[in-house]
Parts: C-alpha cells; sequence; structure tokens
C-alpha cells in the first residue's frame, strides 16, 4: 500500500523525513536533480556537486543523499518543472538567485554548460519571471 510504503521511508532517514516535510525543499531537490540528468549523462563532478549543495545548503549529509534522491525519483517523478518552480512564486528575489545559483552551480560542475543544461536554466528562469540580464550576472558569479 502506497501510505505504507511512504511511512516506512519517513521511518527510515531523518534527512528524508525532513525533504517529504518541507514542499519547498523537495521542489528544489527535484529541480537539482533533473538539471544532473539534464544534458542526459549523470557526471561525478554533478553528483559530487549535487552532494555538496545538500550539504552545506540544506544540512543533509552525504550518506544520506542516495536515500533522499530514491526518495525523489519515487515520490517525485510526476512533478513536472512548473509545478516544481511553483513553489517559488512570491519568494523574494535572493531565495530565487540561490536556486539559480545552485542549478547554474551544476550545470557548470564539468565545465560546461550544455544545450539542454542551458534550456532548462532558462524555463526555469521565465517560470521565476528572472531575465536574461539576471542570468548573465549569475554566470559570472
Amino acid at each position: 500500500m502506497v501510505i505504507d510504503k511512504i511511512r516506512g521511508w519517513l521511518d527510515q532517514d531523518k534527512s528524508v523525513r525532513m525533504v517529504a516535510e518541507d514542499i519547498q525543499l523537495t521542489s528544489e531537490l527535484i529541480l537539482l536533480v533533473r538539471m544532473m540528468f539534464a544534458d542526459g549523462t549523470l557526471r561525478p563532478q554533478e553528483l559530487e556537486n549535487f552532494k555538496n549543495i545538500c550539504r552545506i545548503a540544506f544540512d543533509i549529509p552525504e550518506e544520506d543523499v542516495p536515500k533522499v534522491i530514491e526518495y525523489l525519483q519515487d515520490f517525485g517523478y510526476e512533478t513536472s518543472v512548473s509545478d516544481a518552480v511553483a513553489m517559488f512564486e512570491g519568494m523574494e528575489w535572493e531565495r530565487k538567485k540561490t536556486l539559480l545559483v545552485h542549478l547554474l552551480s551544476i550545470a557548470k560542475s564539468d565545465n560546461l554548460v550544455h544545450d539542454n543544461e542551458a534550456e532548462l536554466l532558462r524555463r526555469i528562469s521565465d517560470l521565476l519571471g528572472v531575465t536574461a540580464e539576471d542570468i548573465a550576472e549569475l554566470r559570472k558569479g
């Protein structure tokens, strides 16, 4: 039963429980995972960067990241990019900027922003109401 599966996940791990209880965090992580796979290949640098973001920005220990990714795949696979970005509507610019910096960081992990990564970043930026000039400023950082 689905409820039993969810309960099992939540009972299993503090980090998974934290993600499951915070829709904004879930949304951001879904977007970051989508960025890791945007170019069709998960590169080791992207995964390492994702783990660092999880540890530094969200206090998710590296050893919990695989369980968090598994949770996101199991329960977030039907969440569209638009749905995930909708969680950031009405947020202050700094919060949106942090999301975009994290996304750009993942995209740049392998020292090349691939076309699909750039397109995903553009799409998310458009949904957030962020301009091309804003993105250009972030890319300089």
